[in-house]
């Protein structure tokens, strides 16, 4: 069962389809949650918001289907063939070590999107929402197509993490991804210490002080522990950037990031610190321009 499941996947990812593997789970999901929402949760949904997120999935979807994951697939299965270092086997070990991998190097790049300004104003978009639901859970940026903005995942195959191994949990990680982002599944004591449940990625969601930059895990929280980024959520996020966009518009979500970039190299004086807005923080500014000091009054003009 599981190898053709497999097979189907690498088929679709051949073609430039993987969403379509994805659709029938990401819409039931989307559709239980809901109606769950309908039927127990006083807040009223936000179907704007809503809405610009599915029709940002859909191009998104157009994107990859047209593009998909051929390049970046192909580096890797080069990559495997011909640089790894060991290979990690077929077997339960195997593909657990390889998960472990896979989840680290999720970590790491997960990190990097929000500390490093060029790749924060690509991933600025999934987080510009202020309402938390399935529908965030594709809102991304259309440039930043699947595996080019995680530049650790391409240390995978070296590591003899196999193409095999990797669409397999791609897989699951996609699943579980989705189906992190909802209200409707509250704190699970003892899952989320070690698991990135739904409460643990709520915080991460949040643009509270105490939430900010918090849980970058995908599947598990060890890394977060380990690195010391881990956050119990205490009460429910504001959602959000810590900037609000204050738009539903699909064009200005996808821009608002890389506008900000902008802005703040333009406003950079010296060309040093322009490029230092796009490896430093999000929070980081450039030393404003030294202000011209007043003219003194001459002392020989009555």
């Amino acid at each position: 069962m599981f190898d053709t499941i497999l097979q189907t996947f690498a088929q679709l990812i051949e073609e430039g389809e993987t969403y379509l593997f994805l659709l029938p789970i990401y819409l039931t999901l989307l559709g239980g949650e809901r109606i769950a929402h309908a039927l127990v949760n006083d807040r009223p949904w936000d179907n704007r918001d809503a809405a610009s997120n599915l029709f940002i999935t859909g191009v998104i979807m157009a994107l990859n289907m047209a593009v998909g994951h051929l390049v970046p697939m192909a580096v890797m299965v080069v990559t495997y063939a011909h640089f790894s270092l060991f290979t990690l086997g077929d077997g339960w070990i195997g593909w657990a070590i390889a998960l472990l991998l896979y989840d680290l190097c999720w970590y790491v790049d997960h990190r990097i999107g929000h500390r490093v300004g060029l790749f924060w104003s690509m991933h600025h978009v999934h987080h510009s929402s202020e309402e938390f639901n399935t529908t965030v859970a594709s809102r991304g940026f259309l440039v930043d197509t699947t595996l080019l903005s995680r530049p650790c995942f391409f240390l995978l195959p070296v590591l003899g993490v196999s193409p095999e191994h990797f669409l397999g949990i791609v897989i699951f990680t996609n699943i579980w991804g989705i189906a992190q982002h909802t209200r409707m599944v509250r704190r699970l004591p003892g899952l989320d210490w070690l698991l990135a449940t739904p409460s643990n990625h709520r915080v991460h969601h949040g643009r509270d002080p105490l939430y900010l930059d918090r849980n970058y895990g995908e599947v598990l929280m060890i890394w977060d522990h380990l690195f010391g980024t881990y956050q119990r959520e205490q009460h429910e996020p504001n959602y959000g950037v810590v900037h609000p966009i204050g738009t539903y518009h699909p064009v200005r979500i996808q821009v608002a990031g890389v506008a900000a970039l902008q802005k703040k190299m333009r406003a950079a004086c010296r060309w040093q610190d322009k490029l230092r807005c796009l490896h430093r923080p999000p929070e980081w500014q450039p030393e404003p321009a030294a202000q011209p000091s007043p003219a003194l009054p001459d002392p020989s003009v009555p």
